[in-house]
């Protein structure tokens, strides 16, 4: 092994700053549990199907008013 160099490619997670070594993790920037992470949150944020924000609410009043 006398003059041979290892060398690994790794880099930083975006979410904890920790080191990624897989091919997998370097790619996406995530390590695996802060993957999941991620994902769940994602979904957490999204809005449930049919749920109105307060913007909807207003047009739609405002829609009905205009028809009256």
């Amino acid at each position: 092994m006398d003059g041979e160099i290892f060398t690994i490619r790794a880099r930083r997670c975006k979410r904890c700053g920790r080191l990624l070594t897989s091919k997998e993790a370097v790619e996406r920037g995530y390590g695996c549990q802060c993957a999941a992470k991620a994902r769940q949150e994602e979904l957490e944020r999204q809005p449930l199907p049919g749920q109105m924000n307060i913007f909807d609410f207003y047009n739609n009043n405002n829609d009905n008013d205009m028809e009256d």
